[in-house]
């Protein structure tokens, strides 16, 4: 009988530690790529902060040496397995792997140094709709988007000077002439698909030279013009993998060389833009970054989504509780008080870090976002009307 509900009771902690995704998965394959999220000593949110020390190192710090044995104690719990690890991820506290059986996922689960598995991931941008028409901007006349906001009547108190704007999105093509001055070239980008291939920044999809333009453009299309800018490619023509979103949220933090190496947490964001997110139930795969950047004093800012016009149809992570979360506001006759029939509506069920669930309000804010005129990754002086929100 002792037994009997010994064994019950590990399979319920196996049941409760490994995702529904990864189980179903195990199912008909004979091994699956998985998360496996570790247990650690740090709490990001209680840390000490010193003086002499930036909070971004702080958190760098603490977590990182945290991270430095997350492959050691894989190793030792999986001795014999042929899984895979693709990388260990100090911003997230988990190892992101592959190949692992059935038997694997047993013996990680019954640890108490794992706290959850979760299935591998993909993430999609919405197609965006663009009208592609030959248009020019022109110094000293602001664009619908940045009127709406009232942008120009804070410009003479603030411009953004001072400012590292970091985006995670499709790359950004730096030599256009609304966002050349003021990209930070000095550990300014990091590509995780391609590694050292592309030494200084390119645009995958178009999508992040647009944004960026809509955040720190000249010629009356930004919103913040004196602000500086750093990019990292989360997603590849439209698709980021879980490996990839991961690592360019590190960077944000302590931006490093092309390859990875030497961390600078002095250079770190102030602010980030994720113009990316994914539908369905509710998931917590970005919530330890957003956590880490919140400790670190970045503001993170995340599309509600383009998934409208019904309710409760906001994205993760623009879902959680810890971000900012932008609606898009227009038409096509550039209605400033009209939501985009496009944009995703609240309420998000999110979680709170004890597993509560809360009901909340979403989006957070609502900006231009339905043809508003930014920079054209094609056309180094061009512009174009694309329906993308200003997240800042």
């Amino acid at each position: 009988m002792k037994v009997t509900v010994a064994l019950s009771f590990m399979a319920a902690v196996v049941q409760a530690k490994v995702s529904v995704h990864v189980r179903r998965e195990l199912e008909v394959k004979e091994s699956v790529g998985a998360i496996v999220f570790l247990n650690t000593n740090v709490n990001v949110e209680k840390l000490a902060f010193t003086e002499g020390t930036s909070h971004k190192e702080t958190v760098f710090n603490a977590l990182s040496a945290e991270a430095s044995t997350f492959e050691s104690t894989i190793q030792s719990l999986l001795p014999a397995s042929a899984a895979r690890i693709e990388y260990n991820s100090w911003i997230a506290s988990a190892t992101f792997m592959d190949g692992l059986t059935k038997q694997d996922i047993e013996v990680l689960a019954k640890s108490p140094k794992v706290r959850k598995i979760t299935g591998r991931f993909t993430t999609h941008l919405d197609t965006p709709i663009v009208d592609e028409k030959a248009i020019t901007a022109t110094e000293g006349v602001n664009q619908w988007g940045v009127e709406t906001v009232g942008a120009p009547s804070i410009w003479k108190y603030f411009t953004g000077k001072g400012v590292v704007v970091g985006s995670i999105d499709t790359g950004a093509e730096y030599r256009h002439e609304a966002i050349k001055n003021n990209w930070r070239s000095n550990k300014g980008w990091f590509n995780p698909y391609n590694g050292t291939a592309y030494e200084l920044p390119i645009d995958s999809a178009q999508h992040g030279t647009h944004t960026i333009g809509t955040i720190v453009g000249k010629n009356g299309i930004g919103v913040a013009p004196d602000a500086q800018w750093i990019s990292c490619m989360g997603l590849y023509v439209n698709t980021g993998t879980d490996v990839a979103l991961a690592k360019c949220a590190e960077f944000m933090v302590c931006p490093t060389r092309l390859d990875g190496t030497r961390p600078e947490c002095k250079l770190g964001a102030d602010v980030i833009n994720n113009s990316w997110g994914s539908q369905g139930d509710y998931d917590d795969f970005y919530e330890a970054s957003v956590t880490a950047w919140r400790a670190a004093g970045i503001t993170p800012i995340f599309s509600n989504g383009n998934a409208g016009p019904k309710c409760q149809t906001t994205g993760l992570p623009g879902g959680y509780t810890r971000v900012i979360s932008v609606g898009a506001i227009g038409s096509y006759t550039d209605e400033p008080n009209k939501l985009a029939f496009f944009s995703s509506k609240g309420p998000s069920v999110a979680k709170h870090v004890n597993g509560t669930a809360v009901t909340l309000i979403k989006p957070d804010i609502s900006a231009p976002g339905f043809f508003t005129l930014s920079a054209d990754a094609k056309n180094l002086t061009g512009y174009m009307k694309m329906a993308a929100p200003s997240r800042i």
